[in-house]
């Protein structure tokens, strides 16, 4: 009897050492759900990141307007994304008609890489995808391991509910497919979605939950938030909870998105200027990147005999706030010219045999940290653009 109990334990140990075997090898098989949230509209950067978080080389990522009844302007736009990222992208429109050349919404889903939801009317989006089996479909390519993605709308559908426009009058909730066990706002720097947003988790009306300024995003992975991410210093990602009795709204820390050919931290200097034109305007020559920008407003504004005194004292008035150098070839003048529509000047000056010669200006950005990342970001191509152009041997 001893001897068939003994038996009897080592082949329970075994049968239960098989089945935790088992499970371990099902748990690592197991894919990991990944969904990367934006608080705003679709770009660029926004389009590299998911790229990356593939893993392929060539990934397929499919795009849905449904938000915005399939529109041709959006569709557009993010072909031109695809275009400049050389990405292969393909369109799942649900406005359509049956035909033996569809493919199946099922079959273009389950077989990208990426899926990427775009901005428009959260509701009606919901309402088609429920009609169409879409939101089905979804669930299974996050249980596949397919990247999932999107903005504005295409942000707040994975969550419990969120704040949307959807409604003809007021902002309201919206309920989403509850992939994520949270509530969302994006777009959360306007200050009516904010205080609504506040307003219905201290009432209880929604958990407690993620909001996003237009250019932040959060990366989850099996339902939790791992990663921050923001394009600005400006625009931020928040968890927004109770604590006694009042809402909480915690700024995560964000790591700034920037373009693979951007400078490295260190390889560029940055020198703090804060003047005015009307401090150096007697300055003309081209031997720095500070007179080199004098030089220009002079040459192509001051010295213009049809000049207005309103139009001179506005030039005069405009405020030089840094100089980023790179390689001693390549300056960016920050300046405030454009500070009241489109955000800080960029006005970029190459060290061509000792003279600094103009190569344009851009728009930094709505900040000085802004106007750095596009410094950073453009400053090989601009570089590579004046040694084509310019004869500096």
């Amino acid at each position: 009897m001893k001897q068939r109990i003994f038996v009897f334990l080592i082949l329970s140990a075994f049968s239960v050492t098989g089945m935790e075997s088992l499970k371990a090898q099902q748990n690592t098989s197991e894919k990991e759900e990944v969904i990367f949230i934006w608080g705003g509209d679709i770009n660029l950067k926004f389009v590299e990141y998911i790229a990356d978080l593939t893993a392929k080389e060539n990934p397929k990522i499919c795009y849905l307007p449904t938000a915005s009844a399939d529109s041709q302007d959006n569709i557009n736009y993010w072909g031109n994304i695809c275009n400049v990222l050389k990405i292969d992208t393909i369109i799942l429109k649900v406005w359509v008609s049956s035909s033996e050349k569809n493919q199946s919404f099922e079959d273009i889903l389950l077989n990208s890489d990426a899926i990427v939801v775009g901005g428009g009317n959260t509701l009606n989006m919901l309402g088609i995808w429920k009609a169409q089996g879409i939101d089905i479909i979804l669930k299974k390519a996050l249980k596949k391991g397919i990247v999932i993605a999107g903005g504005s709308a295409g942000s707040i559908c994975w969550f419990q509910n969120g704040i949307s426009d959807s409604r003809p009058l007021n902002l309201s909730i919206v309920d989403g497919l509850g992939v994520l066990p949270y509530s969302n706002c994006p777009h959360y720097s306007q200050e009516n979605r904010k205080e609504l947003y506040h307003r219905m988790i201290i009432e209880r009306k929604i958990p407690f939950g993620y909001a996003n300024d237009e250019l932040a995003g959060i990366l989850f992975k099996n339902g939790k938030a791992t990663e921050f991410v923001s394009q600005s210093n400006k625009y931020n990602s928040y968890f927004v909870s109770i604590e006694k009795g009042k809402i909480k709204s915690q700024k995560m820390e964000s790591r700034i998105l920037l373009r693979k050919n951007a400078l490295p931290e260190g390889s560029y200097s940055s020198l703090p200027v804060k003047k005015k034109i009307n401090d150096l305007s007697d300055t003309n020559d081209t031997s720095s990147p500070l007179n080199a920008y004098v030089s220009e407003m002079n040459s192509s504004l001051l010295n213009n005999p049809d000049i207005n005194e309103a139009k001179k004292n506005k030039v005069l008035n405009i405020g030089i706030q840094k100089i980023f150098l790179y390689d001693n070839k390549l300056a960016g003048i920050v300046n405030d010219a454009y500070l009241d529509s489109w955000g800080y000047g960029l006005w970029y000056f190459y060290n061509c045999n000792g003279v600094w010669t103009s190569m344009g200006e851009d728009i930094g950005g709505a900040t000085e940290f802004d106007s750095e990342i596009v410094f950073r970001e453009k400053a090989k191509i601009i570089s590579k653009l004046a040694e084509e152009r310019l004869d500096c041997r």
